[in-house]
């Protein structure tokens, strides 16, 4: 599976180096992210498979990554996973209507699921 390349945003670097280190033990090729900007500049410079959104980062929210994304990646091209790290409903509605393919609430068991939704996307692209 190392050749699926998947970009990791997350400006909560503790989580985003646990994420990482957890996924690349189950095979996936992860490149990070910690700033908006910079994930804009990667996703025009690089072809990646998924793209996972966590929470917010320090320049922009994270709904306004996702929506800038969606600009030049539809959803068939770049599938993005969009992990809440808040229990706001509203903020879980607007990432739908922004274009996220999946949602995921985030907590200490969230991690299982991801897994699972970056094998569909697997499957899909194939």
């Amino acid at each position: 599976m190392k050749d699926i390349e998947i970009l990791l945003l997350d400006a909560d670097s503790d989580r985003r180096n646990n994420f990482a280190s957890r996924l690349r033990v189950q095979g996936f090729n992860i490149v990070l992210s910690l700033e908006g900007f910079q994930t804009i500049h990667l996703i025009e410079k690089y072809k990646y498979s998924a793209l996972i959104i966590i929470g917010n980062l320090q320049d922009m929210p994270g709904l306004e990554v996702l929506s800038l994304v969606r600009i030049s990646k539809p959803k068939a091209e770049l599938p993005i996973i969009f992990i809440s790290t808040g229990s706001d409903q509203e903020e879980v509605l607007n990432a739908f209507e922004l274009g996220a393919n999946d949602i995921i609430v985030y907590s200490e068991k969230c991690f299982a699921s991801l897994v699972e939704k970056l094998k569909k996307y697997k499957k899909v692209k194939k």
